[in-house]
């Protein structure tokens, strides 16, 4: 370790050793005290002469010494180590006695409870997705489930029957043919299929967002097929019928669809591998379209078409209890009501009143309740619930 050197400490040492050099200086060397010398004897003359010389007094009076006692320069300066008193101050004794330890088992009161009011649980909204021409022809929009903050998502035209995953963070629609996919907000769109020799609609994510499922119309037929949600391992659920309108159980891996295989629209169930396909509805008078699933899926609600005139039915999935929940009187000869939801005790689906609007009512049936109002058409296709 380098030792520092303290220029305060340097100054004060060459300080001290110069002042005892100027009182050495001052004092000089002792001046030597002259020997006395014998004074010289006179001859004496034949005749006696008084003398002459009368007695002087000793000439070397004594002089007192001119090197008058200078008192030491060396005055003693007092110790600068002053005694400390002992830094070893008897300190009580640090056995303080402990208190005397409480029982374990001694009671505690309890605090008495309080009424503090515990904050209002904020609700989750819900979200609806539909097609509208306020803006352009055909485009995707999206607005919580009271009806309120409506945004457009898609700017292409010609969007149609957008769904969302189970986590509602991706999209999958229709446009001009093919499947595309878009984050919730609009936003990464990017078609999943591509192909010129299909007709390819009606999109839905399986019950764990890996797969959709879509209409594929081609020489060979209309059918269900499937996909992985990023476009690929392509696959075929249904072939041999008229089939459309997908919708994927919730939790489960059944897929039900409209299908005209028997001569008139039903509603028929499949599993996701093609397995177990059934007819579900019985209809022979009207037609049964669009089927939505009961959150617990257990049931599939759809719209039964005739003529100007349509009806929401609900039906057990094994086609038991087929009942009606509630007509729609109304009239467009260019399009179907399509449903939009099946969740929290209600249907959302597309209501007619001159124009479409997006529509909802009860499972149990009830007055329909109008959540948008637009001179435009808004269709809706999902409704995704927290």
């Amino acid at each position: 370790m380098k030792h520092i050197v303290d220029p305060t400490r340097c100054r004060s040492a060459v300080t001290a050793l110069l002042l005892v050099a100027l009182l050495l200086g001052a004092c000089g060397e002792p001046t030597a005290t002259p020997t006395p010398q014998p004074t010289p004897t006179q001859v004496p003359s034949a005749t006696p002469v008084p003398p002459t010389d009368t007695p002087v007094p000793p000439t070397d009076t004594p002089v007192p010494p001119t090197d008058t006692p200078i008192p030491p320069t060396d005055t003693p300066i007092p110790p600068t180590d002053t005694p400390i008193p002992p830094t070893n101050t008897p300190v009580p004794p640090t056995n303080t006695p402990e208190p005397t330890a409480i029982p374990t088992n001694t009671p505690v009161p309890t605090p008495a409870a309080t009424n503090t009011p515990k904050p209002t649980a904020v609700p989750k909204v819900g979200k609806i997705l539909f097609t509208s021409n306020r803006v352009s022809w055909d485009d995707i929009f999206v607005m919580n489930e009271d009806g309120s903050d409506v945004k457009r998502l898609t700017k292409m035209g010609q969007c149609y029957n957008a769904h969302f995953s189970p986590d509602a963070k991706r999209i999958v629609f229709d446009n001009e043919a093919d499947i595309w996919v878009m984050n919730a907000d609009g936003s990464g769109q990017a078609n999943l299929t591509k192909s010129d020799a299909e007709i390819e609609m009606f999109p839905v994510f399986s019950a764990d967002g890996k797969s959709v499922a879509y209409l594929s119309a081609s020489a060979a037929g209309f059918e269900i097929h499937a996909m992985n949600a990023d476009g690929s391992a392509e696959r075929v659920v249904t072939s041999g019928g008229f089939d459309w309108m997908p919708a994927w159980q919730p939790g489960g891996k059944k897929i039900a669809f409209s299908s005209a295989r028997t001569g008139l629209f039903n509603i028929w169930t499949v599993n996701a591998d093609g397995t177990g396909l059934k007819q579900v509805t019985q209809f022979n008078d009207f037609g049964a379209v669009s089927p939505v699933w009961s959150p617990d899926g257990k049931q599939i609600g759809m719209v039964r078409y005739a003529g100007n005139s349509w009806a929401i039915w609900a039906v057990n999935a094994d086609g038991s209890n087929p009942h009606l929940v509630t007509k729609i009187v109304g009239g467009d000869d260019n399009f179907l009501p399509d449903m939009g939801g099946w969740k929290r005790g209600k249907f959302v689906f597309g209501g007619y009143h001159g124009n479409w609007d997006v529509t909802m009512v009860p499972e149990t049936g009830g007055e329909p309740v109008f959540l948008t109002d637009d001179p435009k058409d808004d269709k809706p296709s999902d409704w995704w619930a927290p």
